[in-house]
């Protein structure tokens, strides 16, 4: 991705993985949601989608984001116990995820473009970021705003 803005930020008006969307082959995601009235299925699936296309660290923030994390973890840890299909190069290397509840969306922005560093074995190639904001339009003005002005990606 060099030469090519390490960011991508989208609306979706549900929580269902973008097919058409073009990644790297590894990137970090960052969802803004409100999932109170979103099944663990639909919450399941959704993080499926994002572990095959190469997700190797989670941040969620809004409303009940807490649940949003708790479902992304047990996904993982599924995988985990038996695939093990989104496992890294070593037994050391997991998904990592983060929940931001009680932040404001810029505090969390904020964690995701300087802390969310996934582990050794899946962190090369992954300095790509997702946000993908379900819902309310104005969180895809805020994070496009406080990305393009970040100079700080870690």
């Amino acid at each position: 991705m060099t030469g090519q803005k390490e960011f991508a930020v989208i609306q979706l008006p549900d929580l269902k993985w973008p097919s058409s969307l073009e990644l790297p082959s590894r990137f970090r995601l960052f969802v803004a949601a409100n999932i109170s009235d979103v099944s663990t299925k639909a919450v399941s699936d959704f993080a499926l989608a994002a572990l095959a296309r190469g997700m190797v660290y989670f941040c969620a923030w809004g409303h009940d984001c807490k649940r949003l994390h708790d479902i992304v973890d047990e996904v993982i840890a599924e995988d985990h116990a038996s695939k093990r299909r989104f496992a890294g190069p070593t037994v050391h290397d997991v998904v990592m995820t983060t929940s931001h509840e009680g932040e404001t969306l810029e505090e969390a922005l904020d964690f995701f473009a300087t802390c969310a560093v996934p582990t050794d074995g899946l962190a090369p190639d992954s300095s790509f970021r997702l946000v993908i904001c379900v819902g309310d339009p104005d969180w895809e003005t805020t994070a496009n705003h406080f990305l393009e002005s970040a100079k700080f990606f870690v």
